[in-house]
């Protein structure tokens, strides 16, 4: 017979083990955000199983603050765009947001065709400020980093 205790245990468990951090690592990113200029750009891997096919940034305390575009997956040979911009083949969703602001956490999400994991990371200026001439920021299974681009290309194929 089940008694009350039974039941509870699962839910301590399972409290137990988000208490202690213990859930599934977010999935490392296909895509990242680099240095353009005076500007920021998005970097894409050219999947040959999936092409990335939504890419969005919001400001972490206002949702309405946000920009997000989406792509069929036929946008062929595109490797980077520039931020807050909508590249040929894509369509704008939202774009409330158009500038980042110092002092602002930034969360950044993509898709892919062909791939079940949805990427997704968080930012600020800061850490685009930091970036030198050809890294990337990104997500890889250490969290949040830089890469040098050719081993976020590298890294990223591997997820495609």
């Amino acid at each position: 017979m089940l008694t009350r205790r039974h039941l509870l245990l699962p839910v301590a468990a399972l409290l137990l083990l988000a208490a202690t951090g213990c859930s599934p690592a977010p999935a490392p990113a296909t895509v990242g955000l680099q240095r353009d200029g005076a500007g920021y750009a998005v970097v894409v891997p050219l999947c040959p199983k999936g092409q990335v096919v939504t890419v969005s940034v919001y400001d972490t305390t206002d949702r309405a603050a946000d920009w997000s575009i989406s792509s069929d997956g036929t946008h062929g040979t595109l490797d980077r765009f520039p931020l807050f911009t909508t590249p040929p083949g894509w369509t704008a969703y939202h774009s409330g947001l158009t500038a980042l602001k110092p002092d602002t956490k930034y969360h950044t999400a993509f898709t892919a065709l062909g791939n079940t994991k949805n990427s997704e990371f968080t930012f600020t200026l800061t850490d685009l400020h930091t970036l030198k001439d050809g890294e990337v920021l990104t997500l890889t299974d250490d969290g949040t980093t830089t890469l040098p681009a050719d081993k976020f290309r590298t890294a990223a194929l591997k997820l495609c």
